[in-house]
């Protein structure tokens, strides 16, 4: 099956990220579970907040790999299917949970890398109005 270029794209941004040892993972992770950060991931069901990037790349492929009625059998963020278009509503579909889960990996990424403005990031997301 062909990847789609946004796809390769992705795996490209998140091939370029840092590979963090255990205890980088396990002290951003541990931080956001102390500050209740939590990342949706819809029936996926991906620790991504634990996840290492080449666990990462193996869930994008996953997700290229999908038939249309794998994406409608576990939601997460895409708009409801349209019978009219399966074929544009199973692409855009993978966009979104692609585009979403490296977004958010790498903003995973900078936390763990102690990054201030990253935890800055947390906060204005999760508890500033």
């Amino acid at each position: 099956m062909a990847v789609s270029a946004q796809a390769q794209d992705y795996k490209k941004r998140i091939e370029r990220l840092p590979d963090h040892d255990q205890k980088s993972i396990d002290v951003a992770a541990d931080q956001m579970d102390m500050l209740e950060v939590s990342f949706n991931t819809g029936s996926l069901d991906i620790a991504l907040k634990r996840i290492r990037k080449g666990e990462l790349i193996q869930i994008l492929e996953m997700i290229e790999g999908m038939s249309t009625e794998e994406l409608r059998a576990g939601w997460m963020f895409e708009p409801p299917f349209d019978p009219r278009d399966p074929d544009g509503w199973t692409a855009l579909a993978k966009r979104i949970r692609i585009a979403y889960l490296c977004e958010q990996f790498e903003l995973i990424s900078r936390l763990r890398d102690d990054e201030p403005e990253a935890w800055d990031e947390i906060n204005e997301l999760y508890f500033d109005d």
